[in-house]
């Protein structure tokens, strides 16, 4: 897996490089981004263009279309890479392969055969 990590105070972006097929504690999801956005509250994983975090996303330079955005009340600038996990808050992005099992109660994997 090849891509990118970007974080500011507010947003922690990790890019997949392309749109990839992700399973999420919510189900399977299509994404390129997978996005922790800092919040007054925690809330599971939706697409951007279903929730009000399209214009963070826009002034970040991300396509709303293309974004798995989960919310956290953490600071996105206090994360964890483990191996080749990304953490954050009770969000776990692990873009290389599943997990041997979960430890947060929201996470997102790249689906094996998708790469």
């Amino acid at each position: 897996m090849r891509g990118s990590l970007r974080a500011t105070g507010n947003l922690l972006a990790l890019d997949l490089g392309e749109i990839k097929r992700l399973h999420t504690e919510s189900g399977p999801r299509l994404a390129r981004y997978v996005v922790v956005v800092r919040a007054g509250e925690l809330r599971a994983c939706s697409r951007a263009g279903t929730n009000r975090y399209g214009p963070l996303l826009l002034r970040h330079g991300l396509p709303p279309g293309e974004v798995l955005v989960y919310t956290t009340t953490a600071d996105t600038l206090d994360f964890e890479i483990a191996g080749r996990e990304v953490r954050v808050g009770g969000v776990a992005i692990y873009p290389d392969r599943p997990p041997e099992f979960v430890t947060t109660p929201y996470y997102a994997w790249v689906e094996e055969g998708d790469d």
